[in-house]
């Protein structure tokens, strides 16, 4: 997830969240655009963490492939 989507995530976290298990938002249709957002975090998140992964696998290849050179 890039820095900006991360802010945001945090600063509506802030506004809305106290308690995580809790929110303020009391409107179904916000607290389902709320469960949304927090999904797509969630999501973001693992997948930034996959690339992390595989960031770090493709420097170490290519270290290896400079090596034998």
């Amino acid at each position: 997830m890039n820095d900006k989507a991360e802010k945001l995530c945090r600063a509506i976290d802030n506004l809305l969240l106290a308690d995580p298990r809790k929110t303020l938002v009391v409107e179904p249709e916000a607290q389902d655009l709320l469960r949304l957002a927090q999904l797509r975090r969630d999501a973001g998140r693992r997948i930034a963490a996959i690339g992390a992964s595989r960031q770090e696998e493709s420097w170490k290849r290519l270290e290896a492939t400079l090596r034998v050179r």
